[in-house]
């Protein structure tokens, strides 16, 4: 008798998760393209590693007081979520492992990309890490989905590989060197993808230590004289992008980006982070950003790449 209500009580849960799993995507797509137009408006009067520092310091006051608010629910909470055990030291070490590398590592890189190349390029070969990812789930799933992504991607990395070309010298003032970091950032975020949805701890769990680390170690740089802190004519304008770099793009993406890849979702709403190049792109031209001739043809590229995907995906699960 209770055989076939529970077969709909489950299938309701699962398609519930599903739909949060979505929408938790979505939004962390939306703040992830205004991420790079920050940065503009940020870099345009602090450093670099100044802009850093108030971001991590942003997602870390952020994370502590939804970790101390989750602690104080978890207390007062007649039953826990059983979605998340008490981690083992095992679990933790390894989710801060992944927190270092997927998210430090992909901000550090991004921002250094965003400083020293055209903002514009850099971040469309930073928000381009879906074309690693769709790689790994062609290898991972070999699904007719995950397969069809392979020749899409091969033309995004064609795109890619043109707007390396088009930096001009190694280390220059918008050359290779900061195309390459962003293409480093994007893969420190594939990492990420892949395996955030495998932890068994929870996110802030891993992703507290992560960005306290970045606070610490660009709070060095700053307190040793390598990247000395400049207060003259700075704005509110450029603090409080800062700032909202660190709570809204970091904070508050990496978050929802671990609840959207929990499950199976790092297979089917990965390629939702293909619209993040598109819609930070379309931000920065709205606000007069270019792209140079040759860049323009690669962005292009990876654009193509990213829309192609996204019907795709949208007629798989259409």
């Amino acid at each position: 008798m209770d055989g076939p209500r529970n077969g709909r009580e489950k299938t309701r849960l699962r398609n519930g998760a599903a739909l949060t799993g979505v929408a938790a995507a979505l939004v962390a797509v939306v703040l992830w393209s205004t991420n790079a137009l920050a940065a503009k408006f940020a870099l345009a009067e602090f450093g670099v590693v100044q802009v850093l520092a108030l971001q991590f310091g942003g997602a870390t006051a952020t994370l502590a007081t939804l970790r101390a608010l989750r602690s104080r629910w978890d207390k007062t909470s007649s039953q826990k979520n059983a979605n998340w055990p008490s981690g083992r030291f095992r679990d933790v070490l390894g989710g801060v492992m992944v927190g270092v590398v997927g998210l430090t590592g992909t901000i550090f890189l991004q921002y250094l990309a965003f400083a020293v190349a055209p903002i514009v390029e850099a971040n469309v070969i930073a928000y381009g890490w879906p074309l690693f990812a769709a790689l790994w789930a062609a290898l991972a799933y070999r699904s007719r989905q995950t397969l069809a992504g392979v020749p899409l991607a091969m033309v995004g990395f064609a795109g890619v590989a043109i707007m390396l070309g088009a930096g001009g010298g190694l280390g220059s003032i918008g050359g290779t060197a900061g195309y390459a970091a962003a293409l480093a950032s994007a893969v420190c975020m594939t990492f990420y993808t892949v395996m955030s949805g495998r932890l068994r701890v929870p996110a802030d769990t891993f992703l507290l230590p992560a960005t306290a680390f970045g606070m610490i170690a660009v709070l060095m740089l700053c307190v040793t004289g390598l990247a000395p802190w400049s207060w003259a004519s700075t704005s509110s304008g450029a603090w409080a992008a800062s700032v909202y770099a660190g709570v809204g793009p970091m904070a508050g993406g990496f978050l929802l980006w671990s609840r959207a890849m929990s499950g199976d979702g790092a297979k089917r709403l990965a390629p939702l982070g293909y619209a993040t190049p598109l819609l930070s792109t379309a931000l920065l031209l709205l606000v007069g950003e270019t792209f140079t001739p040759d860049a323009l043809i690669g962005a292009a590229l990876v654009l193509v790449c990213s829309i192609g995907v996204l019907v795709v995906n949208g007629k798989e699960h259409g």
